[in-house]
């Protein structure tokens, strides 16, 4: 008893499955634009912030009568530290009782 193989139907049902997946990743992309959009808006709210508080001290106002007016200093950001290389690890094994280091 043959089977009757429909090509096209397997072809259509596989499409609709790739479909599906790729808008799975269409949407997660538009997710993913749209943080790294909003950080970037975010930054640029925050250096503004910085440079007006600036003007204001430079306009004679105190950082002390800002802050009891409801306008503390800007936060600070944290800065990225760099991280130190990795050193290989020396092959020593430890000495063991009564024999100096160094020696086995």
């Amino acid at each position: 008893m043959a089977t009757h193989i429909d090509a096209e139907k397997i072809e259509q049902e596989l499409q609709q499955r790739l479909n599906s997946r790729m808008d799975s990743v269409r949407a997660l992309v538009k997710s993913r634009t749209s943080i790294a959009n909003a950080r970037a808006a975010l930054q640029e709210a925050e250096d503004e912030d910085t440079r007006r508080y600036q003007a204001a001290l430079s306009a004679g106002w105190t950082a002390e009568e800002l802050r009891v007016s409801g306008l503390p200093e800007p936060e600070k950001k944290l800065r990225a530290r760099k991280r130190a290389a990795r050193k290989p690890a020396a092959a020593k094994q430890p000495a063991t009782a009564g024999e100096p280091a160094g020696h086995q």
